[in-house]
């Protein structure tokens, strides 16, 4: 009498590990939004924007293993491969926090670095070992040297677009990549070397889709992949031209992105799915159906494995391998905050909750 049963319920298994499109994930914790891999101690730092934390995941067994309190309402992390420190940007305190991932201070914010107002986007300049982060109510940029006699202070702020969200590091022309939303006007991408006669200047502005967010560096075919949110659209940028040669369609409001360097593919997060685009093609390889409200991705390039940052409150980290007879599904999905953890008033002024975007106090002036 129990075949049957025991018969429908491998078949159910295998049709649901045989489904690209098939993902389920259980949300417990709160609101993580962006990520960065640590490939020295091979760890992933998440943003918690809704609680002032930041999480370290050990990708060996996909645990949290500490969380370090920060500023107010912490939106983008990148890692510093020079020193082995993370930084994270606190959009509700207007500064950049400083976390060395070893020795006797690990995990622990070591500097407080004030910055403009509503700092977001954030990048580590392996050319000149710097941190560049955008401030999306000041409408600049600062840098940030990561040592010498001015280490952790802002050294530059330079006028960019309108909104600075994104922000990418160009490794093959040493060049910074900042995406600006213009109030649903112009929507551009601006263009800054890190050295020469022209540095920490806006050299090139690009006109992208309707609210970029996200981007990020292909080191393959040294390209930047844009997230247009309201466009449902991902542009492409080859740095040798500074102009779009490629729109690709992406459904649901794309907002953050990763390129995975082992198979030269491009990990798209939308409202509800995280698309694959193959960067030698342009076209969305795969869909990952994801129902908690993703917004920024990292990946892992000892594992080769995505890290997927999920809005939806309580959040999660989604882990999705890249190869394998699991590749493009999700294999682990972790609790960042503890269950019970208290969250911060849910009055950000940042962004709406898919994207999360800030108001736009200047739009009645």
């Amino acid at each position: 009498m129990q075949r049957p049963k025991l018969f429908t319920l491998f078949i159910l298994v295998l049709t649901l590990m045989i489904t690209p499109a098939f993902a389920r994930t259980l949300t417990v914790g709160g609101e993580p939004y962006g990520a960065a891999f640590d490939p020295h101690l091979s760890e992933v730092f998440v943003a918690n924007l809704g609680s002032g934390t930041v999480s370290v995941i050990a990708d060996r067994t996909n645990t949290v293993t500490a969380t370090v309190t920060v500023g107010t309402y912490p939106y983008g992390v990148t890692f510093d491969s020079n020193l082995n420190e993370v930084f994270v940007t606190n959009s509700g305190s207007g500064t950049v926090s400083m976390i060395p991932d070893s020795g006797p201070m690990a995990n622990i914010v070591t500097a407080t670095i004030p910055v403009g107002s509503a700092p977001e986007g954030i990048a580590f300049d392996s050319h000149l070992n710097e941190v560049f982060v955008a401030n999306a109510d000041s409408d600049t940029f600062s840098v940030i040297p990561d040592s010498g006699q001015l280490a952790n202070t802002v050294t530059t702020t330079r006028a960019v677009g309108y909104g600075p969200q994104g922000v990418a590091f160009d490794s093959h022309l040493n060049e910074v990549f900042v995406t600006n939303f213009d109030s649903g006007f112009i929507n551009t991408v601006s263009v800054i070397p890190d050295s020469g006669p022209t540095a920490n200047t806006v050299t090139s502005t690009i006109t992208v889709g309707s609210y970029p967010t996200g981007l990020t560096f292909d080191s393959h075919l040294n390209e930047i992949f844009v997230a247009n949110a309201d466009s449902d659209s991902v542009s492409v940028i080859p740095d040798a031209k500074n102009n779009v040669t490629a729109t690709i369609p992406i459904g649901g409001e794309p907002t953050g992105l990763a390129f995975d360097s082992n198979l030269n593919e491009v990990f798209v997060t939308g409202s509800d799915m995280v698309s694959v685009i193959s960067d030698a093609t342009n076209n969305v390889t795969s869909t990952i159906n994801l129902p908690s409200n993703p917004v920024e991705a990292a990946f892992d390039s000892r594992l080769n494995e995505v890290f997927v940052t999920n809005w939806a409150t309580p959040g999660t980290v989604s882990v999705i391998p890249d190869s394998g007879p699991m590749a493009n599904r999700i294999t682990t999905t972790i609790p960042v905050i503890p269950a019970g953890a208290a969250l911060e008033p849910n009055n950000r002024r940042l962004r709406r909750p898919n994207p999360p975007r800030r108001e736009d106090s200047r739009a009645s002036l």
